[in-house]
């Protein structure tokens, strides 16, 4: 898994003017706010934390995070 801390940065910026933390997204989804940063820097996947994140920011997943989500 590509590791992307860039990417990272801004997802948290564009949460952050939502008024949205990633405590707040692991408190929805019933898990560990570190786990969510995992998901977001790229050291772990999870489709559920990817989801909630980019619902947040009324984009899809694959706008996000390309990489993880080819073309099919």
């Amino acid at each position: 898994m590509r590791l992307d801390i860039e990417r990272h940065d801004e997802v948290k910026r564009k949460l952050r003017v939502l008024r949205v933390t990633f405590v707040d997204i692991a408190a929805e989804l019933g898990c560990r706010s570190s786990f969510v940063t995992m998901v977001s820097q790229g050291h772990r996947r999870s489709e559920r934390i990817e989801k909630a994140i980019a619902d947040h920011l009324k984009l899809n997943p694959r706008e996000i995070w390309p990489d993880r989500y080819p073309a099919k």
